[in-house]
């Protein structure tokens, strides 16, 4: 083990602690709950079960794939099954990354190491971390110009995340570049790889048909989006640079565009590998700028993307060094420091499952809550984010409305976030029929209700669970 590998080895084990710690979400547990329901029924869900206001209307879930596979690994493994699964996913991703990136062991590891670091920020118990891997996938196989893979993948995509729409952008952009090669350069093996293209993307936008929502995915995956946007959720909101994190994603953006005008007589002229993953980052930026959610696949893409603009020849160097004999290289004492630095690692992840798990979210109610809420009579009343907890927790007590939101109508969601601004409460749980009431302890409804005669059943520093005067 030379100590280029060593050091690559190093940061892939820091990779690896983030990916086996990534955080549980409100979203985590409804998408294991309609997991455990796809392997119990055969089937993925088509129609509501799991609230009481809309209870039987069409639900689109267009993630099947993904919740089987999620519940799959909890039902081997209970929660660190849940993370191990999610990390093998990543782990390809980030694995086929450094397949991408050329040049010296140095430059990828400079690149690589703050791009996938700021990336795993955004690694969550959630489908979209399938997304990112596929994503990856994708952009190796147009590289490889492995095109009779392509249609296989989107079939596994459609049926995984709706972010297969961004591999559809990805796949039309490189498909344009194809066409520019042949009228640019008339040569035999460009007019081959547009013809791949020609037959592949219509089965491709086939296989991506073959889902529960049949061609209709795409009008749904569009209509959604609008939908997130217009209920501006926060992940769905345009990165703008008020934190560390927006901040330094706006430099590499900007680092990105600006390497690319340095670097553009020279991409010009690249390799096909070159040019498609190079387009395949600029084709993901744009999204990126409208979302904070399309940030995770850019960053995934922008290491290779950013060494094959500088080229297989570029080092970082700080300042010119006078040349010296290297130092000769120790491979036993870097196996041993690797080994050595492996099994802690591994004993910190196994650590932080034993400790951490509040800060993994793993038990977001306590039992106490969960029996609260059990014997609290009637139809409940909860927030938006909160209803993907009570999905898996309390499934015997449908929710008012929850974070699948494709389900609920706009204005059940609008009428939601007016009651916590201060909209009367009482003409909604009269038409609901509300009896029980889910919320946050810092909820502004909470002092409302209790003031009104509503009886605490639970509370504290997180959630409080109160009952309607007179109900059980």
């Amino acid at each position: 083990m030379t100590f280029e590998r060593m050091t690559l080895g190093l940061v892939l084990i820091g990779l690896a602690i983030l990916a086996l710690l990534m955080p549980a979400q409100s979203d985590t547990f409804w998408h294991l709950r309609a997991g455990a329901d796809i392997w119990r029924t055969g089937h993925v869900p088509t129609v509501d079960s799991y609230s009481h206001t809309v209870a039987g209307l069409p639900w689109p879930d267009h993630e099947g794939l993904s919740q089987a596979f999620m519940y799959l690994c909890f039902h081997l493994g209970g929660m660190p099954g849940l993370e191990i699964g999610a990390a093998l996913v990543i782990g390809v991703a980030v694995g086929l990354t450094t397949r991408l990136m050329v040049g010296p062991s140095s430059t990828r590891l400079i690149l690589m190491a703050p791009i996938l670091a700021l990336a795993a920020l955004l690694w969550v118990l959630r489908p979209q971390v399938v997304s990112m891997s596929l994503l990856v996938v994708l952009v190796w196989l147009l590289a490889r110009e492995r095109y009779r893979y392509v249609p296989v993948l989107f079939l596994v995509w459609a049926n995984a995340h709706g972010a297969v729409v961004v591999g559809g952008l990805v796949l039309l952009a490189a498909a344009a570049c194809a066409l520019l090669r042949v009228l640019r350069s008339r040569e035999a093996v460009d007019g081959g790889r547009l013809k791949a293209f020609g037959l592949m993307l219509p089965l491709a936008a086939l296989a991506t048909a073959a889902t529960p929502l049949g061609f209709g995915i795409y009008r749904f995956v569009l209509a959604s989006t609008a939908r997130l946007h217009a209920e501006q959720i926060l992940e769905w909101g345009p990165p703008w640079p008020t934190g560390p994190f927006e901040v330094t994603f706006w430099l590499l953006a900007l680092g990105f565009l600006g390497l690319l005008i340095w670097r553009r007589r020279v991409w010009l002229r690249s390799s096909w590998a070159d040019t498609v993953v190079v387009v395949s980052a600029l084709a993901i930026l744009p999204l990126a700028f409208r979302s904070m959610r399309n940030i995770g696949p850019f960053l995934m893409i922008l290491a290779p993307a950013a060494s094959r603009l500088l080229g297989p020849d570029f080092r970082f160097r700080l300042r010119s060094i006078p040349h010296r004999p290297s130092s000769p290289d120790h491979p036993r004492v870097n196996l041993v420091l690797f080994a050595g630095i492996a099994v802690v690692a591994a004993g910190i992840v196994v650590l932080s499952w034993k400790r951490d798990a509040e800060r993994l979210h793993w038990h977001p109610i306590s039992a106490d809550a969960q029996d609260a809420l059990r014997t609290c009579a009637g139809p409940v009343y909860n927030h938006f984010y909160e209803g993907g907890f009570l999905i898996w927790f309390v499934p015997e007590k449908p929710v008012f409305i929850d974070n699948r939101q494709d389900p609920y109508p706009i204005s059940l969601l609008a009428e939601d976030v007016a009651l916590e601004a201060g909209r009367p409460y009482r003409p909604t749980f009269d038409r609901y029929g509300i009896r029980c009431v889910f919320l946050p302890a810092s909820s502004k409804m909470v002092p409302r209700l209790r003031a009104d005669g509503w009886r605490v059943r639970f509370l504290d520093e997180t959630w409080a669970v109160l009952a309607a005067a007179g109900a059980g």
